[in-house]
């Protein structure tokens, strides 16, 4: 305090003078101004020390409090510790308890909650839980460290029971789908044991992560009918997949017929092309063939009147001309040779068609290998995909050429062995004709064989 009058009064002082040097004062007039400064500062200095006496209190108050609280902190913690070594005796000895009165049956208690954990997720898994959903949950007590009750016990058996009884029964019931198009909706549903569902004319797969029924992607198109006929109940079977739908879904990416051909490449589709000629070909020739062994039967039905509108009745007019017997003889040879381009037409065509098709077949598995191996050479063989392409052209081209090949080697002993008939048919007659004696007529042109 003495320090800050000391500073006040000097203050003071160093202000008188400038004053005094500003405008001059008598001395009493500086020691009026000098007793008020110090008034001034007096009061001033009191404030802070009634501030700072106030502070003071409030710290001292402060720290009082968090004394006691502390106190009370470290009470509590006191005895909590006792309670929790009290627990811990008396949990030791509810142990030592429990152990002494379960016996044989804690063996039991550990082999229930080893078999209820593992039958949670295929509970979760199987497709009877879209019928009763929620089964897992009555199995939660496998992962808690309490004693199976009786009711968690025959919750256990339950569900084992009810898993082995659905396993072998058809049942419906109603149950939310969804649909292929995402949406859901509520759909009376069939299960078919622990294989399939279906609703309506859908398919369904078990959704374990969403717990719900779905419609698969793709349904099967080999046995949707079957399934049709079921749920309109004309039939009493239907087909059901054990994997659970995986081989549905395998059935229904098997290729069409379209892909299969479009698999072999430009060679499937150029003998494809070859073979479709050829069959228009053999049924051209069958045509002409029918119509030809027509007329020769209508001809034999009237053997006194020859036509030159039919093979037969050309050869027996031939058979029928003055001369002597070579003479006679040679001109049924000519008019059976002029008759045989007519018959035979197209024949060889069709064999040759037949001989190609192996052939292109052949070429085409050449090319596809050719492929897989530059596929193998640029990407060597950890991806099997991309060699498939080559491979399903080698084998497909070989296929389509077996497949144009074996009909139209049919077609050409069809078509040979009808000929060789009709042929043997002009010659029996026109022989037979040429050994009758022939009268005297007048000797007449013959058409030519178209």
């Amino acid at each position: 305090m003495k320090s800050l009058l000391v500073i006040g009064l000097t203050a003071s002082l160093l202000g008188a003078s400038v004053t005094a040097a500003a405008a001059p004062e008598t001395l009493n007039g500086l020691l009026e101004q000098v007793r008020g400064f110090s008034a001034a500062d007096k009061v001033t200095n009191q404030k802070r020390e009634q501030a700072f006496n106030q502070d003071l209190a409030q710290k001292r108050a402060l720290l009082s409090k968090s004394r006691d609280r502390l106190a009370l902190a470290e009470a509590e913690q006191e005895r909590l510790k006792e309670a929790f070594d009290a627990n811990d005796l008396l949990l030791a000895e509810k142990e030592a308890q429990l152990t002494q009165r379960a016996g044989q049956l804690g063996e039991v208690f550990g082999v229930a909650k080893e078999k209820a954990a593992e039958l949670r997720p295929l509970l979760a898994d199987s497709l009877v839980s879209a019928q009763h959903p929620g089964r897992d949950q009555v199995l939660t007590f496998a992962d808690s460290k309490r004693v199976p009750t009786l009711q968690d016990l025959e919750a256990l058996w339950y569900q084992l029971q009810l898993e082995m009884t659905a396993s072998g029964q058809i049942s419906q019931f109603s149950a939310p789908v969804i649909g292929q198009d995402g949406q859901q909706r509520e759909l009376a549903v069939t299960r078919f044991g622990v294989f399939s569902a279906a609703a309506e004319d859908l398919y369904l797969q078990w959704d374990a992560e969403q717990q719900a029924l779905a419609a698969l992607p793709t349904q099967p198109r080999q046995v949707a009918s079957q399934l049709e006929a079921y749920a309109s109940g004309t039939a009493a079977q239907v087909t059901i997949d054990p994997s659970r739908g995986q081989l549905f879904m395998l059935l229904d990416r098997e290729p069409r017929l379209l892909e299969r051909i479009q698999q072999g490449g430009n060679v499937g589709y150029l003998i494809l092309a070859l073979g479709a000629l050829g069959l228009l070909v053999s049924l051209y020739q069958v045509l002409r063939m029918v119509m030809s062994e027509i007329k020769v039967a209508a001809q034999l039905r009237r053997p006194e009147k020859l036509s030159v509108k039919n093979a037969l009745g050309r050869v027996l007019l031939a058979a029928q001309q003055t001369g002597s017997a070579e003479q006679r003889e040679l001109k049924v040879d000519e008019a059976i040779l002029q008759e045989l381009p007519g018959i035979e037409r197209g024949q060889s065509f069709v064999k040759l068609l037949a001989a190609v098709a192996p052939l292109l077949g052949l070429l085409g598995t050449v090319i596809g290998m050719i492929a897989t191996f530059q596929s193998i050479t640029l990407f060597g063989t950890s991806d099997p995909k991309l060699m498939a392409g080559g491979i399903s052209q080698a084998l497909m081209t070989t296929v389509l050429g077996l497949v144009v090949a074996i009909p139209l080697l049919f077609c050409h002993s069809y078509l040979a062995t009808r000929s060789r008939r009709l042929t043997q048919i002009l010659q029996e007659k026109s022989l037979g004709l040429l050994a009758e004696p022939v009268a005297a007529a007048p000797q007449q042109e013959l058409p030519r064989a178209a």
